[in-house]
């Protein structure tokens, strides 16, 4: 047994070293490779030289290096990463060599790979499988077969299993039993076989091709890509593609000075969280969101057919349809806005009271005492101060100064619509490591303000800074840390900012301004009146007035910007102070605060309304409103009251000839009713005199039907009559 195993270990062994993967099972000529590619495949590796990372998620990794004679590169990825690569892969070959086929190992499925291999072997056997398993399934197969009694060629007839009798047992052991050309046939215990050689060609492909599809599967995720390139001597040979990678990510730092005028720093974070380190690479950050997406390519793909039987008219000539085609509406583009985001503190005045001063008796007797960059006990953190050059300095001075160690590695320009930062100097990254780099360090224009939005918190702004991006950077998205005098004032998030751009930015709340709202709304008086179409038309404004009562609780100037949102149908009115600045959501009005200074700022809206009136159906009650209200004279409300006297005797007039209406029919049902009770008493000479009253009253009835007749033709005349007048006056209304 312990023989047989090992015999099938070395025969899959020594097959599946020659084994190759090919895109189709069945071959004619199997290809070959040259001795120099073979040589060459060991030593030729590219390198990555130049990375760009988007901040959509994707990297564009470009690969460099010397490659000799007949080459053949191998490129490891993720299978993950296959779809990116084979949708945007770009090989070139800089010297005069001839770039050839681009392969992978296959991605179908085993079961699929294997469907057609006329065999199979189980990775474990029992006693009795092994060797003999595979040898069973090959019947007719050619072989040379070595064993201790020699060696002979045949084909494979059988693998039987008999029982051997020794001193000490019984074992059972399988027996090969070959035939050969000239009609010799064999038989070779297993157990004294060397080895089995197949000498037919297609055997060997199944062999060889079950070892790969089998070895494949112990590393799902692992794919390999050879690039061959011919051509003689040394060149250069480029391999670029983008895949999916993290985001690079940015961190500001912002030292606010005594006047409030801020010193930026910009901090680029990028990983490699790759199988290969990067080694002095060409760094590239590129902000901005082209277009990305996955399409599964490495998996492959089949189209169904239909089966379609075969016709019994074959002289069937083909069809000729003329080309469909379509009209495809394109919508509106959708344009997506970034709102800033803002944090709200729910820390109440009773909660800071009590918060101890690091160690100093009593409690805070101002909130001020709170506010960024405010002195507590005149006291500036002076502690905290340290030498660098001889003198004493802190950490905003020593950050904002030319002695910080910190210089910027990133020179940015535009690619298109997008942004590159590209790093000057090369850059080292291990596998599973981050970097922090320096991309911005310089003095930008602004102040510190506080920002009042009563949608956000209703009693109290939050303390900001007004920035201006003045270098010619666009800076992307990401935290910032905010530093006031020589301390820690809070942290925001800013949205991407590009050049000359203004952005205002909130990192705490500002304990030491207190807002009051008072809100009052009202209806303007009537702004025009006029007569269109038979509508009367009144116009008029509904007004809304926010007054802000605005107190500084601190010794120090403030500026305050108060944001006010804008509403669709709503405009500024006259008597309001117009903004400073006009966002897609806010006016903005700034605020100027001396110290200890309260100030109040009323703003008011409008919303222009329209009332209508048709003339037509003008009544006495809205008549006597426009009176009240003064929207009209005297002149115009003597024709409104003759417009409603025409109204009044039309509707006078639809009343009778609706009456008329209701009458006709009973006398159309009564008479109905008649006709059928004298029909019926027609038949008796006793009912006569009952029959005499129902035809009196039925010529009673059909007088009453022409009486009514002549009254609904005169009520039909006055009726046009009253509508041409009404038209005429309607036509001719003018207010006066």
């Amino acid at each position: 047994m312990r023989v047989r195993n090992i015999l099938l270990i070395v025969f899959v062994c020594s097959i599946s070293t020659s084994a190759q993967v090919r895109g189709t099972r069945r071959v004619a000529n199997p290809v070959h490779i040259p001795a120099s590619a073979v040589e060459n495949a060991g030593v030729n590796k590219l390198p990555i030289r130049r990375v760009i990372l988007y901040s959509n998620g994707v990297a564009y990794i470009e690969r460099r290096g010397i490659v000799t004679g007949n080459a053949e590169v191998n490129l490891s990825f993720k299978q993950s990463q296959v779809d990116d690569v084979l949708k945007s892969m770009v090989v070139l070959d800089l010297g005069q060599g001839k770039i050839g086929a681009v392969s992978y190992n296959s991605s179908a499925p085993i079961a699929s790979r294997m469907s057609e291999i006329p065999f199979s072997v189980n990775p474990v056997s029992s006693d009795g499988g092994g060797i003999s398993t595979v040898l069973v399934q090959l019947q007719g197969a050619k072989v040379i077969v070595t064993s201790a009694k020699g060696t002979a060629t045949g084909s494979i007839l059988t693998v039987e299993r008999k029982q051997v009798k020794t001193e000490k047992e019984t074992q059972m052991t399988s027996v090969l039993v070959i035939a050969s050309e000239s009609g010799e046939i064999s038989s070779f215990d297993l157990n004294d076989v060397r080895s089995v050689k197949l000498l037919d060609d297609g055997t060997r492909r199944d062999i060889n091709e079950f070892a790969n599809a089998t070895a494949s599967t112990r590393r799902v995720d692992a794919k390999t890509i050879t690039i061959t390139s011919q051509g003689m001597g040394q060149r250069e040979v480029v391999v670029s593609y983008t895949i999916a990678a993290p985001i690079w990510k940015t961190t500001y730092r912002v030292v606010l000075d005594a006047e409030g005028k801020p010193f930026f720093q910009g901090w680029a974070i990028v990983d490699n969280i790759g199988d290969e380190d990067w080694q002095n690479v060409q760094l590239s950050l590129v902000s901005g969101s082209p277009i990305s997406f996955i399409q599964q390519l490495q998996k492959p793909f089949y189209r169904y057919r239909p089966v379609v039987p075969t016709p019994r008219d074959l002289q069937l000539r083909p069809q000729i349809y003329e080309p469909q085609s379509g009209n495809f509406k394109r919508g509106n583009d959708e344009v997506l806005q970034t709102e800033q985001s803002q944090v709200s503190s729910t820390v109440n005045t009773r909660q800071v009271q009590g918060l101890p001063l690091n160690g100093a008796g009593g409690g805070i007797d101002s909130l001020a005492l709170l506010q960024p960059g405010i002195a507590v006990n005149g006291n500036r953190g002076r502690d905290n101060n340290f030498q660098l050059d001889g003198n004493e300095t802190t950490v905003s001075n020593a950050l904002t100064g030319t002695n910080s160690g910190v210089t910027t590695a990133a020179k940015g320009e535009e690619i298109g619509d997008l942004f590159e930062y590209k790093i000057e100097q090369p850059v080292t990254l291990m596998r599973d490591r981050s970097a922090l780099i320096p991309i911005v360090q310089t003095k930008m224009e602004g102040e510190r303000v506080s920002v009042y939005n009563e949608a956000v918190r209703l009693d109290r702004p939050f303390s900001g800074v007004s920035l201006t991006n003045t270098t010619n950077l666009t800076l992307e998205s990401g935290s910032m840390t905010v530093i006031d005098g020589n301390a820690y004032a809070g942290e925001s998030l800013m949205e991407r900012l590009k050049p000359k751009e203004k952005r205002l930015i909130s990192f705490a709340l500002d304990l030491g301004t207190h807002v009051t709202v008072r809100d009052k709304g009202d209806r303007e008086p009537a702004k025009l009146i006029k007569a269109v179409d038979g509508v009367f038309q009144v116009h008029y404004y509904r007004s809304d007035q926010k007054t802000y009562e605005i107190s500084n609780q601190t010794e120090r100037a403030k500026v305050l910007y108060i944001e006010y949102p804008i509403q669709d149908g709503w405009e500024l009115s006259d008597t309001s102070p117009k903004p400073d600045f006009t966002t897609q959501r806010y006016y903005r009005f700034r605020v100027e605060l001396g110290p200890l200074e309260d100030k109040k700022l009323t703003i008011s809206v409008r919303q222009p309304l329209m009332d209508t009136y048709a003339l037509s159906s003008l009544t006495k009650v809205e008549l006597d409103l426009f009176v009240k209200q003064n929207y009209i004279n005297e002149s115009t409300r003597a024709q409104l009251q003759k417009l409603i006297e025409i109204r009044s005797n039309l509707a006078e007039i639809e009343r009778k000839l609706a009456s008329f209406d209701e009458e006709v029919e009973k006398i159309e049902a009564d008479q109905k009713r008649l006709r059928s009770n004298i029909e019926a008493l027609s038949k008796t000479s006793e009912a006569k005199v009952l029959i005499d009253r129902y035809i009196a009253k039925a010529n009673e009835q059909e007088t009453r039907l022409e009486e009514m007749d002549k009254e609904r033709k005169a009520l039909a005349s006055q009726k046009e009559q009253l509508l041409r007048d009404q038209a005429a006056e309607i036509k001719g209304f003018e207010i006066k």
